[in-house]
């Protein structure tokens, strides 16, 4: 039986996770380090191409695919980045041609929320359902899509930016240019600017804790767990957003299942489950049974894996063996 060795990358704003594993599941390397600041798209090539050379060099193993998956506008057909705006900003990258090069072997690049759509439908929740959407809620608010049981990315690999589908067309200016986007009034920024704008944190005492120079959305969701009141009134808001927003999500695609990751979506109580009890009424006489679920983080972890197991038939690939020692892996972590 053939094994294939598989080389992720999944390339951040401000990290780059790698992992190498094979057919039988088992992960021989793993590294994460921080993003450094590149001047140009060679720079990005030449350390994952550093990376993948002392991959081989310490394990002895060669890897037969490798993918990366990016923030960013993906072409994942072309294997073009079309904007990155933590990165390149609106540079045309030929990503794939460029490490390829490098490596001498094939290489694919992925969208990093849908590259999650993707690993939901290899091996998370995604499994049992031909149509889904995956959204992530964190700073900003993307997803992927699943039709028919096949990804769709649209005509230039860019659809799915939910986060930029105008909700209020007067509503605060969203990163994007627009006015009143979907993660203007629910993602991390407009949760910044909502607290702002109620003057939250003055009045709250978990707020007050915290340097409001390093405050993040994320912390008014965690003042919000431990029951502090201003925090628990600026999340009921943006989550009432996130229900309007998720509304008109399934009002276009009719998904049997939304599944939910990212930052912002770590509470069950305060986010999934409020999400999953307000989401009929929001819907009116349009309402219809949608499975609500959480993301698990090693579905994210395993997504650049997940890009080429979509590709290939890879009956043999030992997935259980993978999940089980991700999970004693996430476990060391925390």
């Amino acid at each position: 039986m053939t094994t294939l060795n598989v080389l992720g990358f999944d390339v951040g704003g401000s990290k780059i996770s790698m992992f190498l594993t094979d057919s039988s599941g088992k992960v021989h390397k793993r590294a994460r380090i921080k993003t450094p600041v590149f001047e140009n798209p060679q720079q990005l090539i030449d350390l994952l191409g550093d990376m993948a050379d002392t991959v081989e060099k310490d394990t002895g193993m060669i890897p037969d695919s490798i993918a990366v998956v990016i923030a960013g506008a993906v072409d994942a057909v072309r294997g073009i980045l079309r904007s990155s705006p933590n990165l390149f900003g609106d540079k045309e990258v030929h990503l794939s041609s460029m490490l390829e090069k490098r490596l001498k072997k094939v290489v694919y690049i992925e969208n990093d929320a849908t590259a999650v759509a993707i690993s939901e439908k290899v091996f998370g929740n995604g499994k049992g359902f031909e149509n889904f959407l995956y959204i992530t809620l964190s700073t900003g608010i993307g997803g992927g899509i699943f039709i028919n049981n096949k990804v769709y990315r649209g005509a230039l690999g860019m659809a799915a930016e939910f986060g930029h589908v105008v909700m209020d067309p007067q509503g605060p200016l969203c990163g994007c240019g627009r006015r009143g986007c979907f993660e203007a009034i629910a993602g991390g920024r407009g949760t910044m600017k909502l607290m702002e704008e109620m003057g939250s944190y003055s009045r709250s005492p978990y707020l007050q804790k915290i340097d409001r120079q390093k405050m993040e959305a994320k912390d008014i969701f965690a003042g919000a767990e431990v029951r502090d009141e201003e925090c628990i009134a600026v999340v009921e808001r943006v989550v009432k957003n996130m229900v309007s927003g998720i509304a008109n999500l399934v009002n276009i695609f009719d998904p049997e299942a939304i599944m939910i990751g990212g930052g912002l979506a770590n509470s069950r109580e305060l986010v999934i489950d409020r999400i999953e009890k307000d989401l009929p009424e929001a819907l009116k006489s349009m309402r219809r049974n949608i499975q609500i679920r959480k993301t698990n983080p090693i579905t994210v972890e395993l997504s650049p894996l997940a890009v080429v197991l979509n590709e290939h038939e890879t009956p043999a690939f030992n997935y259980e063996r993978i999940v089980r020692e991700m999970r004693e892996k996430l476990s060391e972590r925390m």
